[in-house]
């Protein structure tokens, strides 16, 4: 082997200590870089996903089911020593996620329809003044609901529900971008958790995210096993994967239908909404909580002078599942608005019909009020519906 000379072995020797920190950094800043990542993670998941048909064909050879297979690989397992309730949600992303920004529509994809008919489409959703009292004092005279912009002709239900069973999700920013603001995050929602929750007809989940998203507490009636959840959640992993965290908090609800009574579907995040690696994408989060009929609000600690570019993905984000965006400048503030939150879950307006035309695909939804006063609606504005 041929040696290094000694001229060779000198500078390797003197090499300036600055020198050697820059060349220490180097592969750090490298990782660091998202576009790194993210190729990275793209060329992993082409490898893994070519080795399944491969796995599929030895399954079937050997006389085995390629379904148990890939359930017992997708299930969750807890790592040693960490707690049973808390596990690592693992994602697969979507392969329209890949495409370029506005190259599809959500309605053009097979992904973003329900794999059922729609016999009925619910809808519920709350009413509130110009100074954002809520109004209690509607009928079904005074709601028009347009379908796709064909005003529906007849309601099969309509109605005022109050203290409806809450199903709800607690999702917390735990990356390095709110690290600042999550003791507040968490004392807030344990407030919350505490006053909201009726163990006797009410269910509720925590999850956090930061690099990876984790499921801290499945949904349970347990008001202590939901508190200690936020206590025990941290940081998991560097990096913010925001959107699929809320796409895995959708998924904890069950199917469409599957619940025999109508219950009231809701997730509290609170962040500042930005992402730096999911594999969804904001279109993939508002489709799948518009067809499982899950409100989203959504909640930003940070002071007035610092708006984030990232308050119009939060905001959109509610405005179109049904739910509410707020920025608190203190923790004050956003225990004051988790109580708003509270009342507006408890009583909403319900309303249940027949889809005007059975096509597959996105439906547009809108609910006006035919009220002399100016009003502002809070309502999900679409479903998805299979072919016949």
């Amino acid at each position: 082997m041929h040696s290094p000379s000694a001229g060779t072995r000198f500078v390797d020797i003197f090499l300036p200590a600055r020198g050697w920190q820059l060349l220490l950094k180097l592969p750090g800043r490298i990782a660091d870089n998202s576009i790194v990542h993210k190729s990275a993670i793209v060329l992993g998941l082409t490898l893994a996903l070519s080795v399944v048909p491969l796995a599929e064909i030895g399954e079937w050879a050997a006389g085995g089911s390629s379904d148990s297979a890939r359930a017992s690989a997708s299930a969750s397992v807890a790592p040693p020593g960490q707690n049973a309730e808390s596990r690592v949600l693992a994602l697969a992303p979507m392969p329209m996620n890949l495409l370029p920004a506005g190259s599809y529509s959500p309605a053009g994809i097979p992904g973003y329809t329900v794999s059922r008919t729609v016999p009925e489409v619910r809808l519920q959703f709350t009413v509130a003044d110009e100074h954002g009292r809520l109004r209690h004092d509607l009928s079904a005279e005074d709601i028009r609901i347009l379908d796709n912009q064909v005003p529906v002709e007849h309601f099969n239900d309509f109605a005022r529900e109050e203290n409806l069973p809450l199903r709800l999700g607690i999702v917390l920013d735990t990356s390095d971008s709110v690290k600042h603001v999550l003791l507040d995050e968490k004392a807030a929602a344990l407030n919350f958790l505490d006053r909201i929750l009726r163990p006797q007809s009410d269910r509720a989940f925590v999850m956090g995210f930061g690099g990876e998203v984790r499921l801290w507490q499945a949904f349970t009636a347990d008001r202590a096993r939901l508190i200690d959840a936020v206590g025990r959640l941290h940081q998991p992993g560097w990096g913010t994967r925001f959107y699929d965290a809320l796409y895995a908090a959708c998924n904890e609800y069950p199917s469409y239908g599957d619940e025999s009574t109508l219950v009231h579907r809701a997730i509290i995040v609170l962040s500042d909404g930005d992402d730096t690696q999911s594999f969804h994408d904001l279109r993939d989060v508002v489709a799948i909580a518009q067809r499982g009929e899950v409100q989203i609000y959504a909640l930003a600690l940070h002071g007035e002078k610092l708006m984030s570019r990232t308050d119009a993905v939060l905001q959109r984000l509610a405005e179109q599942t049904g739910g509410r965006f707020y920025v608190a400048q203190s923790s004050r503030d956003l225990e004051g608005m988790l109580a708003e939150i509270e009342q507006e879950l408890r009583t909403q307006y319900y309303v249940s019909f027949r889809p005007q035309q059975v096509t597959p695909g996105f439906h547009a939804l809108q609910v006006q009020v035919r009220t002399p006063q100016k009003t502002q609606v809070h309502a999900r504005q679409g479903y998805y519906a299979a072919a016949q």
